[in-house]
């Protein structure tokens, strides 16, 4: 990018800058941003003043220095922006929407669980208008939906309410406001790898096996979430094993659960070569992972065998990955390093 002569660019890429070190400090002075940033102390000051009169950091203490009168700190206000997560799941026999609205840092401000009758735009905007009143800085809305999306429409949904409907768009323009839809498994995979901070470049497959549908997979390359050319990509329950995922016949005994999580995991395997594959289904146990992982080595090549783990927690991951997704949306676009200023 040649952004020589282009003051405003400039400027937007001193403010990144700034806003960068600052939320990996959390606090820091006017020196430490810009020995940080490689800015000057000047330059930096004057992005501070932006920076505090949009809320966006606020001043803290003051700290000793040596030789020198204390150094004011400053802090980055992590309510400056808020997200919105809306998922909706199944509870004692009726289903729910999760609510979740978090800091830019991820912090919870509040959470509940709000029943209802069905699941809809209106329910959906009956929420979002009541925590709007509450929290008026929310800027992004992440919606959970299982299901897949294309041109703009969920074509595969659990709910015959949403499907065809094109949901981002519609609660984009009703409240002007960044919007995402992110399905289950997606969602867990990019938590589960979030939480784990894996370091490995290996893609990392995470393989959620619901209690009533098919399997779905998540798939993380290079750290990133891998759709497909049209989201299909992770829709394991389509390849040709012979496995009837639709009944409940392969969990009828511990030997079919095995052969049958087996063959897809080697499947899987045998075309994204991962480092790992995390695995969630409510009725797994670790006891499973024996046979699973000695079945893969049978069926794989030496060195092909990806490492299995249990997650016991798809909530968690699930609640993660949202956060992680919709907080993405917040940040700007413009990713410059300090070599490119």
């Amino acid at each position: 990018m040649n952004i020589g002569g282009n003051a405003l660019v400039i400027k937007e890429v001193n403010i990144n800058l700034v806003r960068r070190v600052l939320k990996e400090c959390k606090q820091a002075t006017k020196r430490q941003i810009a020995e940080g940033t490689g800015l000057s102390i000047v330059t930096v000051g004057t992005v501070l003043e932006i920076l505090i009169q949009h809320s966006e950091v606020v001043e803290a203490g003051r700290i000793s220095s040596s030789g020198g009168r204390p150094a004011q700190q400053y802090i980055y206000n992590d309510e400056h922006a808020l997200a919105l997560i809306l998922f909706p799941f199944e509870e004692l026999g009726g289903i729910s929407i999760r609510c979740t609205v978090v800091t830019l840092f991820g912090r919870c401000l509040h959470e509940a669980s709000i029943p209802v009758q069905k699941v809809d735009l209106i329910c959906f905007e009956v929420i979002i208008d009541e925590v709007l009143k509450r929290f008026p800085a929310i800027g992004a809305i992440g919606f959970g939906l299982p299901g897949a999306e294309a041109d703009g429409r969920l074509v595969v949904s659990d709910y015959d309410t949403l499907r065809g409907i094109p949901v981002a768009e519609h609660f984009r323009q009703r409240y002007q406001k960044q919007v995402i839809i992110e399905n289950d498994v997606n969602a867990a995979a990019i938590g589960n790898y979030s939480r784990t901070e894996m370091e490995t470049d290996a893609p990392a497959i995470y393989l959620y096996f619901p209690d009533r549908f098919p399997p779905g997979a998540g798939i993380i390359m290079n750290g990133r979430l891998q759709k497909g050319k049209s989201g299909f990509a992770g829709e394991v329950a389509n390849i040709p094993l012979g496995i009837a995922w639709g009944s409940s016949e392969w969990q009828s005994s511990p030997e079919k659960l095995t052969y049958a999580i087996s063959r897809l995991v080697s499947a899987v395997s045998s075309v994204l070569n991962p480092g790992s594959v995390v695995l969630y289904g409510s009725f797994l146990q670790e006891g499973h992972l024996i046979g699973i992982t000695e079945q893969c080595a049978e069926l794989l090549p030496p060195g092909a065998v990806p490492h299995i783990v249990l997650s016991m927690d798809f909530a968690g991951d699930y609640l993660q990955g949202m956060i992680v997704s919709t907080l993405s949306t917040l940040e700007t676009g413009l990713q410059l390093t300090k070599s490119g200023v």
